[in-house]
């Protein structure tokens, strides 16, 4: 299954034309396009689920709608629009005045170009895509990259597809990054595979998607985390610490923000652990992803979450995945104080990478040297 443009190059005439300087042309503009002439429109069909994404005339958002207000969102970013970001703030966001102008300064100071432009709308319209393949969460980004490779390849400017099909796989994993479900290597390898004079827009690209898609979750929800985060990715600086300690010291805080955290604790937690549980963790650490932990995790405490970690990384020590991906919400019960995990089944993205799901069970927490 792969995603074309049915429209007899009406699109692409129209991107030519715009990177010409013949006509003006938008994010939004080009979203309604795809919409018309590919399976995009089947996001329409799609709700976003709970109250937060339900909006104040109590209709219900769909993913159309939120990709169409992210691509609203990046022109807003671009155009320097004060009165439309104050309007998508989180409730009780710290987020201030100054903090949007900041942003919206830097983002005029960067001079992208209309051909970088277009990359990024068309990584950041297609970021949901592989959900037209219906398999779930976090396998469907992996999917995406190949279901969304030859409309890329189509309508990409030359030299600039990679960059695009970067911000379509990494729009989310950015943010897994300093939440400690992504290893920054992750993307740091994928961002070495682009042109070096292309490379800080690809970065860019994700600073820029994480503001506008968290102002197009509900009625809004952008909040310091995600301006933060922008500001390492603008300044780049996003992906410096590739660090184990750095990522466990993310995995084990409660309220992960984007600075550099303390590894302190990262430090005191391994030397806590049996050599064979820690060697397996910072192998693990090192180069897999776990997607959903901080939802998993909300409930516990550092000790906790070191024992789940320890049972995530010997669930997955048994199988040749590439991601993890928590199954459920883990409440915690009086069986036992910390989550433990076990496999339920393997899965291959289009992409080629494999996925392990794991579910819970229960467990006493790791045993620790005398």
């Amino acid at each position: 299954m792969r995603l074309s443009v049915d429209d007899h190059g009406a699109l692409a005439r129209t991107i030519a034309d715009f990177l010409a300087g013949e006509r003006s042309l938008t994010g939004l503009d080009l979203y309604y396009q795809l919409e018309r002439s590919t399976p995009l429109l089947e996001f329409h069909t799609v709700l976003r689920r709970g109250p937060r994404n339900r909006d104040h005339s109590g209709l219900q958002q769909s993913y159309g709608d939120h990709n169409r207000l992210l691509m609203l969102g990046l022109d807003k970013l671009m155009d320097g629009d004060l009165a439309w970001y104050s309007t998508r703030l989180d409730v009780g966001s710290e987020v201030s005045e100054v903090d949007l102008l900041a942003c919206f300064r830097a983002v005029a100071e960067l001079g992208i170009t209309s051909e970088v432009l277009v990359a990024l709308w068309l990584g950041a319209a297609l970021h949901d895509c592989g959900m037209l393949c219906g398999r779930g969460a976090s396998i469907d980004v992996e999917d995406g990259v190949v279901l969304g490779r030859d409309l890329v390849a189509e309508l990409c400017p030359a030299g600039l597809d990679t960059l695009a099909t970067f911000v379509l796989r990494h729009h989310d994993y950015i943010k897994g990054a300093f939440l400690g479900e992504v290893p920054c290597a992750l993307i740091a390898d994928d961002l070495a595979l682009i042109d070096p004079a292309k490379r800080r827009m690809a970065l860019v690209g994700l600073g820029l998607v994480q503001v506008a898609g968290a102002a197009s979750l509900g009625e809004g929800r952008l909040e310091r985390f995600r301006m933060e985060l922008c500001e390492r990715c603008l300044d780049g600086s996003a992906l410096d610490d590739e660090t184990v300690l750095t990522r466990l010291g993310r995995l084990l805080a409660a309220t992960p923000n984007a600075a550099r955290p303390t590894s302190d604790r990262a430090a005191s937690a391994l030397d806590g652990l049996e050599a064979n549980q820690r060697d397996t963790l910072v192998s693990f650490l090192a180069r897999v992803a776990v997607h959903r932990w901080q939802r998993v995790a909300e409930a516990l405490g550092p000790d906790e979450r070191i024992a789940a970690l320890v049972s995530v990384a010997d669930a997955w020590a048994g199988t040749d995945a590439d991601h993890v991906v928590l199954a459920g919400d883990a409440p915690r019960d009086s069986a036992s104080a910390s989550p433990s995990f076990s496999v339920a089944r393997m899965d291959t993205a289009l992409s080629g990478l494999r996925f392990c799901v794991l579910d819970r069970v229960t467990v006493a927490p790791p045993t620790r040297p005398a």
